[in-house]
Formats: C-alpha cells, structure tokens, sequence
C-alpha cells in the first residue's frame, strides 16, 4: 500500500508537470535498446566496472544455465555475454520458469552526462519487466520493483527513478544494472519500447505526456461507450448500439491494462491483474462481431456464436490457469487473433459489396486501419517488432467511421425532412380531403344501415309484445337487443330476439300462448331470423282463432304442429339460420304450463322466494337443424297460485365480469349465476336486470319472459266434507273385496259431494273397467283428465278404456297425447300400437312397436303384439 500511494503521488506530480512544463526536448531523452550485456546469478562485484574484470562473448542466442544459481548466488562459470534487446529469457527453454538471478546491463550514452550535470540530472524508465528487479547505475542502487525476501512479485510492472549525480562517473564508462529474479511462477524478462533514459525533467515530460493522452483517449472511447448505451436504452430496437457500447467500454478497461496507473489499482496483485486483462482481451472479438452483425445484417449469424464461443472457453481457461499456462493461453489467442480480424473485414465487405450497404463502405477503411494496427500490436507484444502499441490511437480512427456513418444516416433523414416538409402541406391538404370523402362516404352507408335498420325494426315491432287478455295469467316482457341505433330522430334497437304472448282457445278452454326465441346472428342477420319466427308464429295464432281445424287441436297437438310448421319453414335456409326457443301454452284456468325447449336456456320457477329450473338435461336441439336427436316433447308443469315463471334467452348468462391479466373479457359460464339473481330481484324483470348489470356487462341481446299465476288474488280453499272421505275410502276397500255395485254406490255418493274429485273419478273408472264397462270407464277417466289434465294415469287410462270400448279414434287421441308428454312410456306405446293395428293401419302399429321394444325388448306384452302383428301379416 505504501508503494501504491508513492506511484499516485507521482502520477499527479508527472501529470502537473506536463501541464505546467509544456513540451519536452526530445535529443535529451535515449532509448537504451540495441545490444545488452547479461549473465545467469547475481554477485556484487559485477555491479562496479571497476573491479569487473570478467571477459565479454560474442552475442547471439541466449546462453547460461539456470542451474548457476539456485537461491545460492553461486558464481557463473563464464563472463557477460551479449543480447539484443529486448531480452526475454522465457522464450529460451533452460531459462523457462526459471527460479533464480539473471544480471543484465548496459554502457550509458556519454553525450548525456554533460546534459544531466547542465540540467539538472539524469532519470531513467524502465521497460516491462519480470519478475522481481533492481536497478542500479554503477552499482548505485535507484529503485527496486517487488522484494526477494519475503518474496513478493512485481511482474511486468515499470518504474521511473531519477539517477543521482553522484553515481555517475567522472572518467571511463557508466553501466546501468539491472538484477532480475524470479521463484519460478512468473517469467524473467526486460522488454518493451518505452525503456529510455535522459535529462530528468524531459524524461519526466515525455513519459506523464504520455499517460495523459492515453487517459484523454480512454475517457473519449469510455463517453462515446456510455452514449451509446444511453442509445440502447431509449431506443431497444437498436440493439447495435449495446454491443458497441460495450465494445468501448472493454476497450477502455482493456486498453488501462497497458498503462503505468494500472499499478495504482492492482498493486502486486499480479494474477488477479492479468485474469481481468485476458477475459476483457477475449471478449472483445465477440463483442466487434455481435456489433458488426447487427448494425449490417440486423441479426446474430452463425460467426457471433462461433467467436463467442471460442472467447467463453478461453476466458474461463484463463480463471482456472496459474500465470505461466495463462501466457500459453495468450499465445494461443494472438496466433488465432489475424484470422479472425480478416474474417471481420470481410465480414463487412461483404455487406459493403453484396448488399450494397453504403455505411459499410464507409466503415470499411476505419475497420481496415484498426484491424492492421491491432496486428501490429501483437506482433510487439511478441517481440517480432519492438514499436509502441498504436491501436489505442488507430481505435480514434474509427470512432471516426462510426461517426461518419451516423452524420450520412443524420444527412439522409434530415433530407428526407426537408422533402417531407416541402410536400407535407399538399400532402396533408390530399390526405384530408380523400379522409373527408370517405367519412361522407361512411356517414352515407351509416344512414342506409341505420335506414334498413329502422324499417326492419318497423317490421318486427308489431311481431313481438304482450297482446295476452286473461285474468289468472299475468304476463311481462323485457326487451334489450344489443344493437341500439339512431335514425333521424329516432332512437331504437335491433336484435335477434323475439318475445311474444297471445291468448287463443282450444277445445272451448282458454290458454296463453307465448314464445321467447333466440336467432342466430347479430344485428340484421339475427333481425331476419326474428322476423321470420315472428311471422310464422303470428299466422298459427291467426289460423288458430279462425280455424275450426286448428282450434280443435289438443294442447300437445297445436304445440306439436306448430313447432314442426317452424321446423320446416327454417330447415329450408339449409342450416345458416337456426332458432333456439322456449314455446308453450298455459291453461288460464288450471295453471297447467305445455312447452317445448329447442335448446333454449332452462324454464325458471321462482316460488316462495326461492329460485329453480323445471328441467335438468336437453331434450331437443335448436329450429332449423336438419335430422333432429331425439323425440318431439312436450313438457308440462304445473303451476301453483303465485308461483312465477321465468323464460329468458341466452343473454341473460352472457355477462362480461371483467378483464384477466392479459386484457380478455371474462365471461360468466356458470347459469346457476342467473338463479341468484332472480332471488335478489325478486321475480320482478326490470330489478333482475338491474341485479345482472350489478354485476357485469351484457354482451348479447337480453330478453325475458315472465310468467304468473293468480297473483295477489285470494285463494279459495274448500275443504270437503267428512262424509266425503269416508265415502271415498269406503268404496276402495269395496273395490278391493271385488264388491263392485257397493263400490260404485258409495263413489257416487262421494261424487255428489264433490263432484270434480278426480280421485273419485279415477276410481269410477276402475270400477266400470272391472265390470267391464269399457265405454264408461273412459269417460270417467277423461272427465278426471279434463279437471286435472296434468294427470297422465288418467290420460292412459282413458285410452286404454276407449281402446276396449272399441272406441279407436278417442283412445288413439288420448294415447298419442300422452306420447307428446312421454315417448319412453312403454304401456302406452304398447296400447297406442294396439289401437293402431285395431284401426286397420299396422305400419303405424309397426313403427311404435319398434320404438317399445327399443325401450325394453323383454316386455311381456310387447311380445305378444308382435306375434299378434306377425301372424295377421301372414
């Protein structure tokens, strides 16, 4: 630490001096290169010519044996012997690795010493040297780079010493002595071109001159480094601007290695000094290459993996290399290095040439000049050539390419301004007129579309709506059809939904019909679709009322017929308009709901509060659909006095509760949501909706249905009398005793007391069918059916008593209703296929017997339909 604050104290000393002293004169300072005189060991008499006496060899190759001195100081066995400079000893084998002393010195120049006595004395700098070294002049000693005891290195470390006036001789020649020694870790050696020695404060001049302008030029190639960095930061799809920014910056740390100051920071931590300089050295062929790559070619080519590879595995061989296999290291890069450098110029020739790449021709020369120089500086650290290192200045050469390039790219886009700025008023004057017409243009096709719109909406308006009259069914619809539109001065909207009630009469009982459907498309596709259900709907209305034909249909036949007259009409658009809906009729005065489900969101019940669906699977697929799965159904419920019904279409589950992380709409898909939102509206449409929108966006069109029974009106219970339940279990146990006249007289009895007891009439039935009263027996049942048509026992049982009776046309009726409720009723298909083969039409027979055995082939009574059909066939 004391020597390493000792060098920066010279080092602001040196370069105020510079600042303060100007130039320096340059016949007063010498290079001491040329010839050497060395000998293998150490002894102190060789440092004083005087007593010298040895003999001197002729020179040539390096000569002495490492083994002359071992730690010991043991005296060669020969005199000095003579060297070119500059010495590297390491590249002779007997002195590699050596550890010992090896003695080298030099005659001073005369001409100096009348110089150093004028101006004020003599300093001498020192080349590279290695490993430990002493300096003397006349055996005088000047200055010392590490110690021998203890051992500590100062390997390829320099050092400037002034040189006292007292130790030069007056008379006869004046030797600077250098005494090198090693332990064997590190190399013995005393090169580089800036060993001189001369006029103390000319020395001194030229030297800090020198770092200083190596410190200018670091700290220009280390600013345009960080600016090129800011570059990358601001502008990321430039990504050659990282690499060369990096490139400097390696540059500069790289290029601080070879400087005097580097001792400031490394002291004598040689080997951390030299594992920094290497992996900074290797790294810089990848770096030059990802830079060229991406400037040129806007991409990393095969080349950048290969040099970056090839400098991963040399820097990590570095980390784990004590110094001596570091060097090895080294050789090997410098010996690949020329290749690789002319692969860069031709690299970028390449793109200069081939892709006629005006920057790389511009960059070609600074390239070429840096690569040159950059050879140069290996050969001198090879010592083939002994010059100055000169690509820390060619580099400058370079940056000036680099900023060639960037003026032309500036001078381009600036031309390019200026062409836009001259035509950019026409331009613009163009641009707005061509936007002005097509926004007229738009604005025009916006007044059509919102004038088809309009008159579609005219068109379907008087389709849908509540035209329902009836004093116990109540019925509220809701329209929101997505599309919402402004025409002229009036505000509508435009869906695919359609929602529509009317009151018709069947058979003398009058009923509620209603629909809710749901067309396939948006805005006018959907619109169309609409407008046809609407149509076909509104015409079996229309017939229904003025139709004998029509208006004498059960409610399971109508609901059957015009579902199929629906199928039929959008089967034809050969399945580019498909209808999902949820038709039925309520029986205004029983509260018996009939309805079809087309794929149609599920039915709601909200009773007592409480929220349900009346169905739990698909029965049948959407209008339209050619070859439809399964049977033709239609459903019943029954329902209570206040209960409420709820039909909507699928807009009501398709709410958009919010964006996920990456910006999507989240869509409910759980329909037990709308459940809940029913209960908190209470049953009421517009409260449901405000509790849908609560919690999301609609994102379809939005309808719904409500459907109630007998509200808020009173509810008459007649509770029946006493006698009524004796009477009525008095003539089961009758019934059951096989008593049929007792049976019959107290069922009558009962009957008198409440005559529209369907479980009076039901047993009625069953008694005449005992007594083989058939013709009765289904009257009995179907006047029970009539009080109580949701009862399907008593629908069978009249069939199955008409059929007996002979009466073939009722109890086909009957069984053919029951069919509609429930096609997996095997009792009935079996009975309704017998009424058929009985009325003469057995492939009528035929087919319900297959959909029965379909069921269960083992039913008994289906077998013997069967042999019964097969044996009249034949």
């Amino acid at each position: 630490m004391r020597r390493s604050g000792s060098v920066l104290l010279r080092s602001l000393a040196g370069a105020a001096l510079v600042l303060l002293g100007g130039c320096y004169r340059s016949e007063n300072v010498v290079p001491l290169k040329g010839v050497w005189e060395y000998r293998v060991g150490f002894e102190p008499a060789w440092l004083d010519q005087q007593t010298d006496g040895s003999s001197r060899t002729g020179y040539g190759p390096l000569d002495g044996s490492p083994k002359g001195d071992r730690q010991s100081g043991a005296a060669p066995t020969d005199g000095w012997r003579l060297a070119k400079y500059p010495l590297n000893f390491y590249k002779d084998e007997r002195f590699y690795a050596m550890a010992g002393h090896i003695t080298v010195r030099r005659e001073l120049p005369a001409d100096l010493l009348e110089r150093a006595r004028q101006d004020g004395g003599l300093a001498f700098r020192s080349g590279i040297t290695a490993d430990v070294s002493r300096y003397y002049v006349n055996g005088v000693l000047i200055g010392r780079l590490g110690t021998e005891q203890p051992y500590r290195s100062a390997a390829y470390q320099n050092i400037v010493a002034d040189i006292p006036v007292g130790a030069l001789h007056a008379e006869g020649p004046n030797y600077l002595e250098v005494v090198l020694h090693s332990e064997g870790d590190y190399h013995l050696a005393l090169g580089g071109p800036s060993i001189a020695i001369g006029v103390a404060q000319d020395l001194y001049t030229m030297h800090w001159r020198e770092e200083l302008i190596s410190f200018v030029l670091f700290g220009l190639y280390f600013a345009v480094g960080l600016y090129h960095l800011l570059l990358y930061v601001r502008r990321r799809h430039e990504v050659y601007n990282l690499y060369f920014g990096l490139l400097c910056v390696a540059l500069t740390l790289y290029w601080f290695f070879r400087t005097a100051s580097r001792d400031v920071v490394f002291s004598d931590h040689i080997w951390i000094r030299s594992t920094v300089e290497l992996c900074t050295l290797f790294m810089l062929g990848p770096l030059m290459i990802a830079f060229f790559s991406q400037f040129f070619y806007g991409k990393f080519g095969i080349p950048v993996w290969v040099e970056g590879a090839r400098g991963g595995l040399l820097a990590i061989a570095i980390v784990v290399s004590p110094y001596l296999r570091q060097q090895t290291i080294l050789l090997i890069w410098q010996l690949s290095a020329p290749p690789m450098m002319i692969f860069i110029v031709a690299y970028v020739a390449w793109a200069a040439l081939k892709h006629k790449n005006r920057d790389a021709m511009y960059l070609l020369l600074g390239i070429l000049f840096l690569m040159l120089s950059a050879i140069h500086d290996i050969f001198a650290a090879q010592s083939i050539i002994n010059t100055p290192h000169i690509a820390r200045y060619a580099f400058t050469i370079f940056i000036l390419g680099i900023a060639g390039v960037l003026a032309n790219r500036f001078v381009r886009v600036h031309r390019e301004v200026e062409e836009l700025n001259q035509s950019l008023e026409h331009k613009v004057e163009v641009r707005t007129r061509e936007l002005q017409r097509t926004l007229n243009e738009v604005r025009a096709l916006k007044v059509q579309q919102d004038g088809d719109y309009f008159l579609t909406s005219l068109l379907i308006k008087p389709l849908g709506g509540n035209f329902a009259k009836s004093e116990n069914v109540d019925i509220d619809i809701l329209v929101r059809q997505k599309k919402r539109f402004h025409f002229r001065r009036w505000n509508s909207e435009i869906g695919g939904d359609l929602c529509t009630a009317h009151t018709i009469e069947l058979r003398g009982h009058t009923y509620t019909a209603f629909l809710n459907g749901d067309a396939m498309g948006k805005s006018m596709q959907g619109a169309g679709g609409a407008l046809v259900l609407g149509v076909v709907f509104k015409s079996v209305i229309t017939r229904t009322a003025y139709s004998s034909i029509s208006n004498t249909k059960s409610p399971e036949r109508w609901l059957k017929d015009c579902f199929t007259e629906l199928q039929n009409i959008f089967v034809s658009f050969d399945g580019s308009m498909l209808i999902s809906a949820v038709l039925g009729l309520v029986d205004d005065k029983t509260g018996l709901v009939y309805y079809i489900n087309a794929e149609h969101p599920w039915v709601v019940l909200y009773r007592e509060r409480q929220a349900s669906f009346i169905e739990n699977e698909l029965l049948l697929r959407k209008i339209g659909l050619e070859g439809l799965e399964g049977h033709l159904r239609v459903n019943t419920f029954q329902m209570k006095p206040d209960d409420v019904l709820i039909v909507g279409s699928d807009g009501r589950d398709d709410v958009a509760l919010g964006m996920n992380e990456r910006g999507v709409r989240i869509i409910n898909e759980d329909e037990y949501q709308f459940l809940r939102r029913v209960e908190e509206g209470g049953g009421d449409l517009e409260r449901i909706e405000q509790a849908i929108t609560s919690v999301g966006e609609l994102t379809d069109d939005f309808t719904l249905v409500r459907i109630g029974f007998r509200e808020d009106r009173p509810i008459m219970f007649d509770e029946p009398p006493a006698r009524f339940g004796e009477l009525l279990e008095a003539g089961r146990a009758a019934l059951r005793a096989a008593s049929f006249e007792l049976a019959e007289a107290k069922l009558l009895e009962a009957r008198s007391l409440v005559p529209e007891s369907t479980e009076v009439l039901r047993e009625l039935s069953r008694v005449a069918l005992k007594r083989k009263e058939y013709l009765r027996a289904g009257e009995m049942a179907a006047q029970g059916f009539m009080i109580d048509p949701g009862d399907q026992h008593l629908l069978f049982s009249a069939s199955y008593a008409y059929k007996l009776a002979g009466r073939y046309d009722a109890a086909v009726e009957f069984g053919e209703r029951l069919r509609l409720r429930d096609p997996n009723h095997i009792q009935n298909l079996v009975n309704l296929a017998d009424c058929y083969r009985l009325s003469d039409n057995r492939e009528r027979a035929g087919k319900l017997l297959d959909e029965a055995l379909k069921i269960d082939e083992a039913d008994e009574h289906a077998g013997r339909l069967r042999e019964l059909l097969g044996s009249e066939k034949t």
